[in-house]
């Protein structure tokens, strides 16, 4: 099983991006959708996109293979358009997208789309959430974990 943290906009608070590593030593990867508003080295462990608020350092989109199919993350201010379009178009199971502060998740088929919510500034009625994603050749599990 591959077990995925995923965290979006920070907005600069480096400490919960950290807490959130500590709590998660068996993790297999920690991924930022973007707006962490720090540099590549301030958020590492975490494998992160460029959000509309981020340096020009990030790279705009990830695809990483999982053991269900291909994982697609981007900041979705670039998603103007059909996310089940967009899962097509890239052959992808899973795809991540932030920049709501509002966590959800959508089901197309065999195919997810999930927005971790924010870490640090939600725009939902929650003090804070991110994701973990429980991965497996034939099933995707996941939870929303509440600050």
């Amino acid at each position: 099983m591959m077990k995925i943290v995923v965290v979006s906009d920070s907005h600069h608070n480096k400490a919960i991006l950290e807490q959130i590593v500590k709590r998660h030593p068996d993790a297999s990867l920690f991924l930022h959708a973007g707006d962490s508003c720090l540099s590549i080295q301030e958020i590492t462990p975490y494998l992160s996109v460029k959000g509309n608020c981020d340096r020009e350092e990030y790279t705009k989109e990830r695809v990483i293979p999982t053991p269900y199919g291909l994982l697609v993350i981007l900041h979705s201010h670039q998603l103007f358009f059909n996310p089940q379009q967009f899962l097509q178009k890239k052959q992808a199971k899973i795809l991540i997208v932030g920049h709501t502060h509002q966590h959800k998740v959508m089901q197309y088929q065999d195919a997810y789309v999930f927005n971790p919510g924010s870490v640090s500034l939600p725009r939902d009625k929650t003090n804070g959430t991110y994701l973990i994603l429980y991965i497996e050749k034939e099933s995707v599990a996941y939870e929303f974990v509440y600050m």
